[in-house]
């Protein structure tokens, strides 16, 4: 009990700051005589916050004296990074900055942990689905920034619920599979908040391909989506084979699906032996055979 409240009673006589740095101007607010001292001069750094740097009458003494200062009767100097409880109004307002416009939000409870002076923040990716049983409250990790580029830890458990339109697919989508205009549909939705970006319009997704499986009645996120491959496996592909002036063109199939610019796994029909070669178009591939220079 004594030890706690000593502690209190250093902290109570500290001098407060908000940066990671203890500079000369600091010291000249704790005590006068040192405002000789240069004002950007980084005398030390501070701790975590609710703790003290104590600066000792030697450690005055040594950068009063490599500044050109005699002095008598160095000070003992204390420095925190003060701590507060933010309260529900302001963790209410930082909740709502990271959701949509009409979003409802019921803040059900809050970190009781003591933070430093900064701006909450509560990046969306933080948000935690609901768990079974919990009547649709997340968990939500924010943070306090302080001391230009510190982090203090702060978690708040809200329900919240927004208003969104989105592509929704009506049947299941398989991976790989090509989606045509039949097998979405833009649609109205009231939930939860989507920690993936969805798409929201129809022609974006059209003639794309599905990364994973998506079901019918999901809504579309818009890392599910991947450009539709230019050939598939058992599609026709003419080759051209390129030395030099020479031609030469024969038809093989693929063996597995590619976009333009690919290499892709060929067949020849008449063979049977695979090669690769580079699409140039959904019909097309090409191999540039490297030629030897004329002496």
């Amino acid at each position: 009990m004594f030890t706690s409240l000593f502690l209190i009673s250093l902290l109570a006589a500290c001098q407060t700051v908000t940066g990671s740095k203890i500079l000369g101007s600091d010291l000249a607010r704790a005590d006068a005589r040192l405002s000789a001292l240069p004002a950007t001069l980084i005398a030390g750094f501070t701790t975590a916050p609710g703790s003290s740097r104590v600066f000792k009458a030697t450690e005055i003494q040594r950068l009063a004296r490599a500044n050109g200062l005699d002095l008598a009767n160095p000070p003992e100097l204390c420095f925190t990074i003060p701590l507060r409880q933010p309260d529900a109004a302001e963790v209410r307002a930082a909740v709502q900055r990271s959701l949509p416009a009409g979003a409802s939000l019921e803040v059900v409870e809050m970190a009781s942990t003591p933070v430093p002076p900064g701006e909450l923040h509560f990046p969306v990716g933080n948000l935690e689905p609901p768990s079974a049983g919990s009547a649709g409250v997340q968990l939500w990790r924010g943070y306090v920034g302080y001391a230009e580029n510190r982090k203090a830890p702060f978690w708040v458990r809200v329900r919240v619920a927004v208003t969104f339109t989105a592509v929704v697919a009506t049947s299941d989508l398989e991976p790989g599979q090509t989606i045509s205009a039949a097998s979405v549909h833009l649609e109205a939705r009231t939930g939860l908040i989507n920690r993936e970006q969805v798409v929201t319009r129809v022609e974006d997704v059209v003639g794309r391909a599905a990364r994973r499986i998506l079901h019918a009645g999901s809504v579309i996120p818009a890392t599910a989506l991947a450009d539709a491959p230019a050939v598939r496996r058992g599609d026709t592909v003419t080759v051209e084979v390129r030395s030099g002036e020479a031609r030469v063109h024969f038809d093989a199939i693929a063996e597995a699906a590619a976009r333009a610019g690919d290499l892709v796994e060929l067949r020849n029909p008449s063979t049977g032996k695979t090669f690769r070669a580079r699409l140039e178009s959904p019909s097309s591939a090409v191999i540039q055979l490297v030629t030897s220079p004329k002496l």
